[in-house]
């Protein structure tokens, strides 16, 4: 009974908000398109095939928007593609896709390592983690620990309070005591210079920043959280030459000295992490939600994207 009040609750509340504020926009977020995955991290990775058989439903199913379009007067429900970080194979997987059905898409740069073979730190760790043993050492515990999700968790929670360079320390470190030959991967790379001065030029595609080191936002001082966004701005408007209009906030996280932030550097939005659809007003708020799309496809995409439209009656 309480299932079906909460199923109604909501249809209710999704009926008010189309009343009220017009057709929803579903801003969708992607990291990675590649057939190579970590196994830790497939929630950020869709498989070629799927995002081609993604991209195929909205096409037939959603009205196309960029994020400066107008969200005012929409014939359909409103869809909008954005990936994070720079992965390289946005251009060399999404990018071909997207060409093949007129797609355009917004992708937001984490500007540490452009140009460079370095991994993120996260996919990195996945790596060392699958090729340790299953008892293994940790930089700074005495005793050999067992594998775990406990265990990969605490290492998790450990390294997102680090620095990058002390994060580096730590996984040198962990790989040496533990004997992994971690080399970095074509596949994890981030975009290069000339790849990116090639998508700033790209009809299809709207660049935007995810910061510099991708910490937490909201983690960090007024004047942390203004240094990381102005170095990033200043590192991608020196290489793309282009207005730099929207923050896609690493983790989802930020506090009210984000806002501000966002507003004195003159970004026209700053999209979320928090699996959401969104509307007019919030584009007017220029703060947008965004939908993490997983790898599906088929009945199981519709049955996913039903949660966030209003189609449900």
């Amino acid at each position: 009974m309480k299932s079906k009040l909460k199923k109604i609750y909501y249809k209710l509340l999704k009926l008010k908000n189309r009343i009220l504020h017009g057709r929803p926009v579903l801003v969708t977020m992607y990291h990675r398109v590649s057939d190579v995955v970590g196994d830790k991290l497939t929630h950020l990775t869709v498989s070629v095939a799927n995002f081609e058989n993604q991209l195929v439903y909205y096409k037939e199913n959603y009205q196309i928007l960029r994020l400066d379009e107008d969200w005012n007067s929409l014939k359909k429900t409103g869809l909008v593609i954005t990936f994070d970080d720079g992965y390289a194979d946005n251009i060399i997987n999404a990018l071909p896709l997207l060409e093949k059905y007129q797609i355009p898409a917004t992708i937001f740069i984490t500007t540490l390592n452009i140009n460079t073979k370095n991994e993120f730190w996260w996919d990195r760790l996945v790596f060392d983690y699958a090729n340790c043993d299953e008892l293994f050492d940790l930089p700074d515990v005495k005793n050999k620990v067992s594998k775990s999700n406990t265990v990969y968790n605490d290492i998790i929670d450990k390294l997102n309070k680090l620095s990058n360079p002390d994060k580096e320390n730590w996984l040198v470190e962990f790989e040496k005591m533990n004997q992994i030959p971690f080399f970095p991967r074509e596949e994890y790379r981030s975009l290069t210079n000339a790849e990116l001065k090639f998508l700033s030029d790209h009809p299809l595609i709207t660049l935007g920043i995810h910061s510099h080191n991708h910490y937490s936002l909201g983690n960090l001082s007024y004047k942390e959280q203004k240094q990381e966004l102005i170095i990033s701005l200043k590192k991608l408007n020196e290489l793309t030459n282009r207005n730099i209009k929207y923050l896609a906030l690493p983790h989802g996280s930020y506090n009210l000295d984000t806002i501000k932030i966002a507003q004195e550097l003159g970004f026209l939005g700053v999209l979320l992490a928090n699996n959401y659809y969104s509307n007019k007003e919030n584009k007017a708020s220029r703060k947008m939600n965004r939908i993490l799309m997983p790898n599906i496809k088929d009945e199981v995409l519709l049955h996913y994207l039903k949660k966030y439209d209003f189609r449900t009656w």
